[in-house]
């Protein structure tokens, strides 16, 4: 037996609205005369007319099929929710009828057609939103046709307006400036064309999302007219047309502004130096257009920026100081390429990452210098590189460059410093290096080079600093030029258990202890003797310096090279010799230098104490001194897995050498 007792409109609404969708999922089996129909799955019904139904809730249902005219017979709705469904079809017109509807959310459905013009006759509707669940939404559907054009009058209270990921087309209602109780404006990625209007009558206008479309800026009078939205914090304009260049008056949009997207237009001129005014400016992209000459110095002066995209433009010069305190991210603008009269270019102590775009070395004036050092940038060095033919300094160190050397780099025959060091190359020294005949100082060190020392660098005559420690070289070292005058040479050779190694080794402590420098100490060397199978016959060298573990059968490593490093810096230190007789079984060069009557504590806090009422040279001298005495205990312990490792070592020596130099 039916519960009602006489015809209800409500019901009947409900009833021909199930009638119309597919419910694969079973969700709306309790529509039925089983119960009352304000129980049902999803309706609500108003607490002053039990009968009326104010509010359909049937998002994420997996519903099916098209929403039939007959939901107008529902007036007293204020909310339809009706988001991530499967529903088809258009919306129909008779939802204008429901003059007290405030929110409709039809979000990720399939719907297609126009936003009929009825919709305005809902003066209640507040919120016409794509995006999220709490607001209206007709967002990634397949709406056409155009926006009402007096939209803005019709919907007095509206708030937010999304409409992005649709068809629409025509031109944006100049009527929404009407509607002064917006704050969110998302037409994003549809089809209008036209002028931008002004929207300077919203005073609380927060975001403004009108990227990828046909958009023109016209005299870019709605620029100016956005000053006025001193609550203005995201502006996108991204992927239209706009042209001509930017007006000054970008300089007074709200100081709270954090996005501006221009990029993907056709915007030409310079950027305004204004530009500083946005202080809390977060993200800045302009790739993609028609600028032209140099940076503002005044893009420096954005303390908040962390993203600034300019590739792909025309513009040219250096970047500017002000960049220096900057962290700049993203990868390096292709189009710097195009600044054909550019001498020098210093993008050094950043995040730039990718790769190095191969348009740089297009650039033939680039004769002072190329410094990309102390970035992220990866990927192999381009063959392009040959182009820097008038190139003098070039520093790509510390990055993650991977691949091998290009033979190209031997075109740069200008080349008078070169720096590769603290990466991740591999393969060999190329020979085109022999062309460099200019060049001063080379750093290949830290990375993966292996093969042979080229036995033409003994005939540079230039040549102040060779540096190839820590790679994986092999083979005789050259016994001439560089390496036997009074320069600096860093080299190590260590595959010892290959055949014919043993007499590389011996040739290159010849060569490292004849080798005198004001910054080398004299070569104390502990070479061992190998058979041709690699086995230790036994240790020979000096008595002292050799490591602990030698004496149990272990080959020649690089534990042990640190060792006799460490026994080396103790020496200095206290002008002992290890083999002095003062020391035996019980005492050590090692634990001698541990006595505080010898040095004080390195961790005495009354010693640091003392030390501040010092002048600061002094403080400074004995600082340094702590740190080599404690590098020296370290490198001297005598288990080898508590030692510090080749690098660090060359890391801290490096740290205290610019420490006492500065």
């Amino acid at each position: 037996m039916s519960l009602y007792h006489e015809p209800n409109n409500d019901l009947q609404a409900l009833l021909c609205l199930k009638l119309h969708l597919s419910d694969p999922s079973g969700r709306l089996s309790s529509w039925n005369n089983s119960i009352q129909f304000c129980s049902w799955l999803g309706v609500t019904c108003s607490k002053r007319h039990p009968s009326r139904v104010v509010a359909l809730n049937l998002g994420s249902l997996d519903l099916n099929g098209q929403i039939p005219p007959c939901i107008s017979n529902l007036t007293f709705l204020t909310r339809i929710h009706m988001p991530n469904n499967q529903l088809s079809g258009q919306i129909p017109a008779e939802l204008g009828q429901l003059r007290k509807l405030q929110y409709l959310n039809l979000r990720s459905n399939n719907i297609g057609g126009i936003i009929p013009n009825t919709l305005a006759s809902c003066f209640n509707l507040q919120i016409i939103d794509m995006s999220s669940l709490t607001y209206l939404g007709l967002r990634v559907n397949s709406l056409g046709g155009e926006i009402p054009n007096d939209i803005g009058y019709t919907l007095p209270r509206i708030s937010t307006l999304i409409m992005q990921g649709n068809q629409l087309r025509g031109g944006i209602p100049t009527s929404l400036a009407n509607s002064t109780n917006l704050q969110v404006i998302d037409l994003r990625q549809n089809a209008f064309s036209g002028l931008i209007p002004s929207f300077g009558t919203l005073p609380d206008l927060i975001e403004l999302n009108l990227g990828k479309n046909r958009l023109e800026a016209g005299d870019w009078s709605f620029l100016s007219s956005l000053t006025n939205c001193s609550q203005l914090q995201k502006l996108y304009l991204d992927g239209n047309i706009l042209d001509g260049a930017l007006p000054s008056s970008i300089e007074g949009l709200s100081k709270s502004l954090e996005v501006l997207l221009l990029n993907a237009n056709k915007i030409s001129g310079s950027i305004p130096s204004g530009i500083k005014n946005l202080r809390n400016l977060k993200l800045f992209h302009m790739e993609q257009n028609l600028l032209s000459g140099n940076l503002p110095h005044s893009l420096g002066e954005l303390p908040n920026l962390f993203v600034l995209s300019l590739s792909q433009n025309r513009l040219c010069g250096s970047i500017p100081p002000s960049f220096e305190d900057n962290n700049l991210s993203g990868s390096i603008p292709q189009a710097l390429g195009n600044c054909k009269n550019l001498e020098m270019l210093n993008l050094s102590c950043n995040n730039f990452n990718g790769s190095i775009p191969k348009q740089l070395f297009t650039l033939s004036t680039l004769s002072e210098g190329l410094d990309l050092s102390h970035n992220q940038l990866s990927g192999q060095i381009p063959q392009e590189i040959g182009g820097l033919i008038n190139l003098s300094l070039l520093n790509i160190s510390s990055n993650k460059l991977i691949g091998q050397i290009p033979s190209s780099i031997g075109e740069c025959v200008h080349l008078e410093s070169l720096h590769m060091e603290r990466n991740l190359l591999d393969g060999r020294i190329p020979e085109s290096f022999i062309t460099l005949r200019g060049i001063i100082e080379i750093d290949l060190s830290q990375n993966n080079l292996s093969g042979k020392i080229p036995e033409f660098f003994d005939s540079f005559t230039s040549i102040m600093c060779l540096n190839l420690s820590f790679n994986d070289l092999e083979g005789p070292v050259p016994t001439s030029g560089i390496f036997q005058n009074a320069r600096e040479v860093f080299i190590q050779v260590f595959k010892l258990d290959q055949l014919g190694a043993p007499k590389s080794f011996i040739a290159e402590c010849e060569v490292l202890r004849n080798t005198r420098h004001r910054n080398l100490v004299k070569v104390i060397t502990a070479c061992s003797t190998f058979n041709p199978t690699g086995r230790l016959v036994g240790p020979r060298g000096s008595i002292g310096y050799i490591a602990p573990e030698y004496g149990y059968g272990r080959k020649i490593s690089r534990e042990g090279d640190i060792y006799s490093y460490g026994i080396i810096i103790l020496e200095l230190l206290t002008g002992k010799r290890p083999t002095d007789e003062m020391f035996n079984v019980s005492l050590s060069l090692h634990k001698f230098i541990l006595d505080p009557n010898i040095i004080p504590n390195l961790e005495d806090n009354d010693m640091s104490n003392s030390l501040e009422h010092e002048n600061h040279a002094t403080v400074r001298m004995m600082s340094n001194i702590m740190r080599i005495a404690k590098l020296g205990l370290s490198c001297s312990v005598e288990t080898p897995k508590d030692s510090p490792t080749m690098q660090d070592v060359y890391a801290e020596v490096i740290a205290i050498k610019e420490d006492l130099c500065n």
